[in-house]
């Protein structure tokens, strides 16, 4: 992922002092990155201001920047900003509450918190607290935050929201469009309470693009107007967006030539082939032997886009999407030779039939052993959706059934929420998948999520239980909302009777054609398709005994009556 090396460069200037107090509760920092952080993560500033009236302001402001900084850029490449910086405040929040709840002497570990990253060509702020973060744009000063603070009388204001207040915390979040000579400037309090508002846009007119000098004339004019707090300013000029130009681009994609076509008995680095698993206009697979003799599949780009940029970044991005996925039911990405002489990439050789061969000759599968298999590829994509990456071509040829159940073995078409936050100089590569198999939204314009991928596993588990297509062979040649409008789901127990009603209507659901009526995870549909849903079931299904039980008895005393009666008139006519 070398091409996405970002040109994103800042002027940068901050400072922290105690000011008139005995000790200096606020804490500023900042990670400027290089190569693939930079351009994956971003630049990350972060102000706190630890609230004086707790026992350990100090050491709370000091805990959320450096374990903000340390952890925001531990978080997987593959999730989205927002996400990476969320899941990391929260987290501190959790840890600063918890200090306080087990405390001896009952010290609060309360802080405000504000950081603001820089990403490709946009900016996120993350906001709890007073601290503030300004703009100044086109001759334009803009406060982009709101102070969560709540005024008692005209001299008294407390705040409303802090990390480490409660278990459970409430994180403004902004991002817009980032532009070259944009001006941020992140304060606390000590600050921009000593200042009224004319003077502080004076101050930053005066002294836009030289945030040294900035922040010494903020922290002295804030000094001379009575400030008793500390003063802690950041300034950050932008000199430069992070998109990389088109020809670096191919010159990086570029960097390994594509192999040639291959044959049974050519060697690769040491590799050769074995057998040829699938050929297609856009990629070949072989499986190949080492040296040492042990199996792999490798999987090679098609030379008709030898000179396609977003063609590339996807086969790339294919290996580089395997390797941070750990799972038993995902394939697992194999390490090349180290003298690589072309490009294309291995895994790891599972021997098995593809789902789709074990549907083509089993459909309509045993219902616990179709439900099984499709527990096993609910788990594979959740690891795809714990790593905030939606897999987007499930289908039963993308799926090996081996020695240890289903496994997920393409990543062709997956959507990185992460990377494609990172600006691109070349229109990205926007494979649909499927089409039998996909989601309606892809074709319709709806919202792509993970109840996209939901609906794919839906689509298999009914194949797999009638050898049919939930919607018929209509659905594959929709294109419009309209079109879809007229499709109707045919019931599972139409084509096998022997699936429940509970069953089949867990499958509606997920393949219900709008996205809100399907299930909001994956984890209550796997619920659903293994035991009945009382909601579900029918007036047919539920027992007498439970609809009317007086009615039960009823019948029962009535078959009773007329057993008695008809032997009465048997002995009768004897």
């Amino acid at each position: 992922m070398n091409h996405l090396s970002s040109s994103l460069s800042i002027r940068f200037a901050q400072h922290s002092d105690q000011g008139r107090k005995p000790e200096n509760q606020d804490t500023v920092g900042a990670m400027i990155p290089e190569g693939s952080q930079l351009s994956l993560k971003g630049i990350a500033i972060a102000i706190a201001d630890g609230v004086s009236s707790s026992d350990s302001a100090k050491q709370a402001s000091q805990s959320a920047i450096c374990g903000f900084l340390t952890d925001y850029y531990a978080t997987p490449d593959t999730w989205r900003t927002q996400q990476s910086a969320i899941r990391v405040i929260q987290s501190l929040n959790r840890y600063l509450w918890g200090q306080s709840q087990n405390s001896v002497m009952g010290e609060g570990y309360l802080t405000t918190f504000t950081s603001l990253i820089f990403k490709g060509d946009k900016y996120f702020i993350f906001h709890v607290g007073d601290t503030r973060v300004y703009r100044m744009r086109d001759n334009v000063l803009e406060l982009l935050t709101r102070d969560h603070t709540q005024k008692i009388d005209s001299k008294t204001t407390y705040l409303s929201r802090a990390l480490g207040a409660d278990s459970a915390l409430e994180i403004d979040m902004h991002s817009e469009e980032l532009r070259v000579d944009d001006v941020f400037i992140l304060t606390t309090d000590g600050i921009h309470d000593s200042l009224n508002a004319h003077d502080f846009e004076c101050t930053v007119r005066k002294h836009l693009n030289d945030p040294e000098a900035l922040i010494k004339a903020l922290e002295a004019e804030a000094l001379d107007a009575g400030s008793k707090d500390n003063i802690s300013v950041q300034v950050a000029v932008i000199d430069s967006l992070g998109t990389p130009s088109q020809a670096d681009a191919i010159t990086v994609l570029s960097q390994l030539p594509f192999p040639p076509i291959l044959s049974v008995g050519n060697k690769l680095d040491g590799l050769q082939v074995e057998k040829i698993l699938h050929e297609s206009e856009r990629s070949q697979v072989y499986l190949v032997k080492d040296e040492n003799g042990t199996p792999y599949v490798m999987k090679t780009p098609s030379i008709n886009y030898d000179d396609d940029p977003a063609y590339i970044e996807r086969f790339v991005m294919e290996s580089w999407i395997g390797t941070r996925i750990q799972n038993q039911h995902v394939v697992r990405i194999a390490t090349p030779p180290e003298s690589r002489s072309t490009l294309y990439y291995l895994t790891e050789h599972i021997a098995g039939p593809t789902l789709g061969q074990l549907i083509r000759e089993r459909a309509p599968m045993d219902i616990t052993d179709a439900v099984e298999l499709v527990e096993q590829l609910a788990k594979g994509v959740r690891a795809f959706h714990r790593r905030d990456t939606l897999h987007q071509d499930i289908k039963p040829d993308n799926v090996i059934v081996g020695r240890n159940g289903a496994v997920i073995i393409d990543f062709g078409s997956c959507y990185v929420a992460g990377v494609h936050e990172v600006a691109s100089s070349f229109e990205r590569d926007k494979i649909l998948g499927t089409l039998t198999y996909s989601a309606p939204e892809y074709r319709c314009g709806g919202n792509v999520g993970m109840h996209s991928d939901q609906y794919s596993i839906a689509v298999i588990l009914y194949e797999m239980l009638t050898g049919k297509l939930p919607f018929g062979e209509a659905y594959s040649e929709a294109s419009s909302l309209k079109d879809f409008q007229k499709l109707k789901y045919h019931p599972a127990r139409i084509h096998n009777p022997l699936v429940p009603v509970w069953l089949d209507k867990a499958l509606e659901k997920a393949l219900s054609l709008q996205t809100s009526a399907r299930y909001p995870a994956l984890s209550e549909w796997l619920k659903d398709i293994k035991r009945p849903n009382p909601l579900w079931r029918t007036q047919q299904e539920i027992p007498l005994a439970e609809r009317n039980p007086l009615l039960m008895w009823k019948s029962i005393a009535a078959v009773g009556w007329l057993t008695v009666l008809g032997l009465l008139l048997l002995n009768f006519r004897g």
